[in-house]
């Protein structure tokens, strides 16, 4: 018999012989593909297009495939603008100034390894184009009388009724010690807060209004803050009886002086007004000059007179004065445009006397003082007043 025998033969890895079978000439190995990287991705947005970005609008940042790391932002001239960045948002330290553009630049953390560690995006952001409302706090730091109202002062008027509401919502007043008071809007450009009654004497008044960003129309925004303070001196009060030519000077609820004066003649446009107003400013020496309230040069009426111890009660041409020519008349006649006059001796003793804000209360005549006027805010009672509040 004879017996047959196969020679043996190794298999591979691949289950086939060592020599293989996979048609390659014998390389078995399938190159790995180069991944795709994925950088991490920003979006930016705010409370208006950041095309129009309005003066108090933070930038908000959504970063997909990474996260935020930092936040560089500068001005058309290259200057940083300072901000702070919390929470994946972006706040400016002052408001974007208007009509200006920005660049932007933020620093992204990629989550993906073959992105590399960060990914920078630049971005343009633009400023709505729109103009400023300048607002200040009147007679900021100053003795004021019992009389002062805080006054608020816009450049231009605020029209709209739910901006008005906003403005007034954003302020803050303290007073000490504590009186009852209100917010008014004597009109759309003065925002008013007087007590229910006078100050009581010695009281200190501060106020902050967080109006950065606030708009006043479609095209005027508030662009800062504003705060101020002042204090009530004495309860000084100044009484004119228009009919009975004399002037009671009140301290603390006291007559201390008693004045001959004179006021307006009769007639529609020279009749002193009746009503309470409030002393609004005074001048050592005022040049009086008639065709600033309507009267010109040329006129009968016409007059321009330097005057000595002004104090202006109202915007219309009305002062307390030094009247030396009328001394004759002081006292049981009115012969002046309008305005009180005083012998030159009690002119300068009242002038020391009073402060802007005492209030002026005449009575006597039918010519009724209206609360643009002056600082009209006491042509109101109480209820009055406070319906005058936008909120």
């Amino acid at each position: 018999m004879t017996a047959a025998s196969c020679a043996k033969t190794s298999l591979g890895e691949n289950g086939f012989g060592s020599s293989g079978n996979s048609g390659n000439g014998g390389n078995s190995a399938t190159p790995t593909p180069t991944p795709t990287p994925t950088p991490a991705a920003l979006t930016i947005t705010a409370d208006h297009p950041i095309t129009e970005l309005q003066p108090g609008d933070a930038l908000k940042f959504t970063v997909a495939n990474g996260a935020l790391k930092d936040v560089e932002v500068t001005n058309s001239e290259g200057g940083e603008v300072k901000g702070t960045l919390k929470d994946a948002v972006w706040t400016p330290s002052k408001p974007w100034n208007l009509n200006s553009s920005y660049t932007l630049t933020a620093t992204l953390s990629n989550t993906d390894p073959h992105a590399g560690p960060t990914t920078t995006v630049t971005k343009k952001v633009k400023s709505v184009d729109g103009d400023v409302n300048v607002v200040e706090m009147l007679y900021d730091d100053a003795s004021v009388g019992i009389g002062m109202p805080v006054i608020i002062k816009f450049e231009h008027e605020v029209i709209d009724a739910s901006m008005r509401a906003k403005i007034q919502k954003a302020m803050q007043i303290d007073v000490s010690p504590k009186q009852e008071g209100s917010w008014g809007w004597i009109d759309q450009t003065q925002l008013m807060w007087r007590p229910k009654d006078f100050w009581k004497a010695g009281t200190k008044v501060s106020v902050r209004g967080n109006l950065t960003g606030l708009p006043t129309s479609s095209h005027r925004w508030i662009t800062h803050d504003v705060e101020g303070s002042f204090q009530v001196g004495d309860a000084r009060i100044i009484k004119i009886y228009i009919d009975d030519h004399k002037m009671d000077v009140l301290r603390d609820g006291k007559i201390v002086r008693t004045i001959p004066v004179t006021t307006g003649k009769p007639g529609a446009t020279t009749t002193t007004r009746s009503g309470t107003k409030v002393i609004i400013e005074r001048d050592a020496t005022k040049v009086m000059d008639s065709s600033t309230v309507g009267i010109p040069n040329g006129s009968s009426g016409y007059y321009h007179v330097k005057v000595k111890y002004a104090m202006r009660v109202t915007y219309t041409g009305e002062f307390i004065h030094a009247a030396p020519w009328s001394e004759g008349s002081q006292g049981s006649a009115n012969v002046s445009h309008g305005c009180v006059g005083l012998s030159t001796e009690n002119a300068k003793w009242l002038f020391n006397f009073c402060a802007a804000g005492d209030p002026v209360i005449s009575s006597g005549s039918n010519r009724q003082f209206k609360p643009g006027e002056g600082i009209g805010c006491w042509c109101y009672d109480w209820s009055g007043w406070q319906k005058l509040s936008a909120v």
